[in-house]
């Protein structure tokens, strides 16, 4: 067994988080050759406690966020002397730079880094990466327009940064058989209210004051409409006095934070996404997974996942009427055809981006590491 060492800066629930939980358990079922062990920058979240429940080892340096610490460095260390580690694999832009740091220190460990988003936290970051890239084995990137972006900030070289994008788990997300009405009799909804979901991380990233006044124009033109929103973080409490302000609050159900995701997008009849910047949003993929017909930002890798006309429509950023206009060409559409276009979006995602298809082409990565390798995958 090869000891391999994921590293992320936490283990909250999000995209990388899930990405890095899905693509273990995906491996495991292969019956690989890869013994994981996973450290958490930050203290462990909910994602921490599903690796422990599938008896992962998981250890937290317990860092504080933007705070590094020599005490988190050598307890780092400690690990990957303790677990015998021949292969590090990094995630997010923290963690990333402590991969780094851990070849350093053991040069005989092989490093793959993964970029997550095409906004990594400015120039001076990504000025980082490019100065320590030769620390690195390998490098990859889940969207082919984030892979462009780096290339041209010359971040990476084009033989260095691979593209593999994120992987979902179809046979977990797909429709639910009950879960409409059993979600919707819990929510007072009747069968024949519109239902649209956004699924984040309240933050200035999702955007959700665009969402919000796409909606209220939406209620304009169709009354019979709800917005479902799933998730907490910093700017829920201002994003619901906001909908409050727009007299939207009483079409407008704040949901928490949910395990019950598959079920609430099978209650659903579209997804809806108003960020200012991604990587290539797992969420997405989900949505589509389940059979979503999806209305989303042109930011990030959206586009890759999302064929507008297709499987969705594809809206200019930060302008809340091109967001409420995609979402009205959707409520207008006749149900067939929006059924036809959710299908569509599950076709496409179970052909492009199944996670045991993914994970076949993470199993070749590392092994091409391993053994010196380094190509396309």
């Amino acid at each position: 067994m090869v000891p391999i060492l994921f590293l992320i800066t936490g283990l909250n629930t999000g995209g990388a988080e899930m990405q890095v939980y899905q693509m273990i358990k995906a491996l495991r079922h292969k019956q690989s050759i890869y013994h994981p062990v996973v450290v958490s920058l930050l203290p462990p979240g909910q994602v921490g406690e599903k690796l422990k429940a599938d008896e992962i080892p998981v250890y937290s340096l317990d860092m504080k966020r933007g705070r590094p610490s020599v005490a988190a460095i050598a307890r780092l260390n400690q690990i990957v002397k303790k677990e015998k580690i021949e292969l590090i694999h990094s995630h997010m832009y923290h963690a990333n730079l402590l991969g780094r740091l851990m070849k350093v220190l053991h040069p005989e460990i092989k490093l793959v880094n993964t970029i997550h988003n095409i906004n990594i936290g400015g120039r001076n970051r990504e000025r980082m990466l490019q100065m320590t890239n030769r620390l690195t084995d390998s490098m990859t990137i889940i969207s082919e327009t984030a892979r462009e972006h780096f290339l041209q900030t010359g971040t990476a070289r084009p033989d260095q940064l691979l593209f593999l994008p994120n992987g979902v788990n179809t046979k977990l997300y797909k429709e639910t058989t009950g879960a409409r009405e059993t979600i919707r009799s819990e929510l007072g909804l009747a069968d024949s209210t519109f239902a649209w979901l956004a699924v984040g991380r309240f933050d200035e990233q999702k955007n959700y004051p665009n969402l919000l006044k796409s909606f209220g124009n939406v209620l304009r033109h169709h009354p019979d409409t709800v917005l479902l929103l799933a998730g907490t973080g910093p700017l829920l409490e201002e994003t619901k006095e906001m909908a409050a302000d727009l007299g939207i609050a009483h079409r407008t159900r704040f949901l928490g934070y949910r395990t019950d995701i598959p079920d609430l997008m099978s209650a659903a009849d579209a997804y809806v996404m108003s960020s200012d910047w991604e990587g290539m949003p797992l969420v997405l993929q989900e949505a589509s997974s389940v059979g979503l017909p999806i209305v989303c930002t042109n930011v990030g890798g959206n586009k890759e996942v999302v064929v507008t006309g297709k499987t969705g429509f594809i809206v200019q950023p930060k302008s809340h009427y091109a967001l409420a206009e995609g979402m009205l060409c959707l409520i207008r559409m006749e149900p067939e055809s929006r059924k036809q276009m959710g299908q569509a979006g599950k076709e496409y995602v179970q052909a492009a981006f199944e996670m045991d298809r993914i994970a076949e082409k993470w199993d070749s990565l590392y092994r091409k590491v391993l053994e010196r390798q380094i190509q396309a995958v």
